[in-house]
């Protein structure tokens, strides 16, 4: 057992190296270039941002990238019905507590209370979809840059503490608003939407590196994303995640039949398996049939 959790320290600690040496893929240009000038300037004059956006359009990501140009860690997560305040700052570990009491070193502390502690980057993924009480829990962090710990006292943040929003549209199946309380920490929106054709290519192209793949079919793969985005039958439309998840199962499907370049029919069976589940569409619609007529219509099969 011994010779095993020895074995696993060694390659958790490899892993972990491999994390923060690894770059980050995203096109820092047009919006995404203003996006990153107006979080320094947020981040200068101590203004809380928010990014507004649909699901895969790299919100998070430019936050990484931010934190990595700014050699801090980026503590975060993502909000749901689930997530309490104890998720957020931490807790005590019962079974350390019976030996030790509650002290410091019973404590767990939580991406929020680290990035406080640290002077890290803290990205509270979708925090239009926690619950008003949870909401209310980050009034004294961002606004006082303070928080109390129970049973541990108040720290104040570090001066690297930097905290952003992030939130999909509320329009969207599943958002709640934004409490009154919370949203007036909140100063300062950034809106991020899909970006121009020639930018999601090159995004298309910068997640595919190992793979050829021609202008031709970069151009059939973002025509069939973005037509999902003015489809009034789908919900949900395909995200440049989407686009990115195509363009690698054709090229590795290409790859295993040992054909020269990708083919219609192979484009379509990627983008089949890929947007059958990446699509939300309108109450009523069956799936798998409008997918595969979308994908008909704009790639055809040979």
């Amino acid at each position: 057992m011994q010779s095993e959790m020895k074995l696993f320290k060694e390659a958790f600690d490899e892993r972990l190296k491999a994390s923060i040496s690894e770059d980050i893929k995203i096109v820092i240009k047009e919006q995404y270039a203003d996006a990153f000038d107006v979080l320094t300037d947020c981040e200068n004059s101590n203004l809380i941002p928010g990014i507004i956006g649909p699901p895969g359009v790299g919100k998070t990501l430019l936050l990484r990238a931010y934190a990595q140009k700014s050699k801090r860690e980026l503590y975060w997560i993502t909000g749901d019905e689930g997530v309490r305040p104890s998720h957020l700052v931490g807790a005590f570990n019962p079974s350390i507590v019976l030996n030790k009491g509650f002290t410091l070193e019973a404590f767990e502390p939580g991406p929020l209370l680290k990035s406080m502690v640290f002077g890290g980057v803290f990205g509270l993924n979708e925090g239009n979809r926690l619950s008003e009480y949870v909401q209310n829990s980050l009034l004294d962090p961002f606004e006082e840059r303070s928080i109390n710990v129970q049973r541990l006292g108040r720290i104040r943040a570090s001066d690297g503490f930097f905290p952003v929003l992030t939130m999909n549209p509320e329009e969207m199946s599943g958002a709640h608003r934004l409490s009154e309380a919370l949203r007036d920490r909140v100063r300062v929106w950034i809106r991020l939407g899909y970006p121009r054709k020639e930018t999601e290519i090159e995004i298309l192209k910068l997640n595919c590196p190992e793979y050829k793949l021609s202008d031709a079919v970069l151009e059939k793969v973002y025509g069939l994303v973005s037509s999902t985005r003015m489809n009034t039958d789908i919900e949900i439309p395909a995200s440049i995640r989407a686009g990115i998840s195509i363009s690698r199962l054709a090229a590795e499907m290409t790859k295993r039949m040992k054909e020269k370049n990708i083919t219609h029919s192979t484009l379509s069976k990627a983008a089949t398996y890929v947007l059958v589940g990446a699509l939300r569409f309108r109450p009523g619609i069956d799936p798998e049939p409008a997918v595969n007529s979308l994908v008909r219509r704009n790639l055809g099969v040979t």
